[in-house]
């Protein structure tokens, strides 16, 4: 009888989670930067447009205290002047225009700074990324215009894992909507080619999104 009884008491509570578990989708625009420096100097940048969507959970964990993992794609990249040799792209290049696609997933702690079914968030966490494929676009120094998809490994070359660090402060409503600015930092170098520059990339922009299923309460 106590095992029974026990069983319910679990059922029950799993029941209460998952109806309080929200699935939200969210998409956006946002710009994507690089911190870029070759033995120490800095080379000019210039930032790129791109955007975003994915999808993810809202599950309570204590009080104000929300897990929200999500995953989601993303189009980056950058532009880089250089004002000396730079292997990757290539020793003779004078420039490069990178665009890149890729797979965050994100394991966020959400803060709701209410208890009110409209109310302001803090999302903070690690972003892991995975770069699928890219393309640059560069010129020589010889005058020639090279355009190739961009290569990527473990020891050399542009590496395409990494691990960035994450903040969002937006806005839920009543209605499920959601709208949040955030600022991504990654804290690995793009770079894996020994002796080559420092790629350290960033992202900011502006998300929409809904929860799905149900009217928040």
């Amino acid at each position: 009888m106590k095992r029974i009884l026990i069983f319910f008491a679990a059922i029950f509570c799993c029941n209460a989670i998952f109806s309080q578990v929200q699935f939200e989708i969210f998409a956006g625009p946002h710009m994507s930067a690089t911190s870029y420096s070759i033995k120490s100097t800095t080379q000019p940048t210039d930032s790129k447009a791109g955007f975003h969507f994915g999808a993810g959970y809202k599950i309570p964990f204590e009080g104000i205290l929300f897990f929200s993992p999500s995953i989601s794609y993303a189009m980056r990249g950058y532009k880089v002047q250089f004002n000396q040799p730079s292997y990757p792209p290539d020793l003779l290049a004078i420039d490069n225009n990178t665009t890149f696609h890729e797979i965050d997933v994100d394991p966020f702690l959400q803060f709701d700074l209410s208890k009110k079914a409209n109310h302001l968030f803090i999302k903070v966490g690690p972003s892991f990324n995975f770069i699928l494929w890219g393309k640059e676009k560069y010129n020589l120094a010889t005058g020639e215009f090279i355009e190739r998809s961009m290569k990527f490994s473990t020891t050399n070359n542009y590496g395409r894992y990494n691990v960035s660090l994450v903040g969002q402060f937006g806005y839920e409503t009543t209605k499920g909507l959601i709208i949040y600015a955030y600022y991504l930092r990654g804290t690995m170098s793009m770079n894996n080619q020994e002796q080559g520059p420092s790629i350290y990339n960033s992202m900011y922009g502006i998300t929409l999104g809904k929860f799905l299923g149900s009217k928040k309460q």
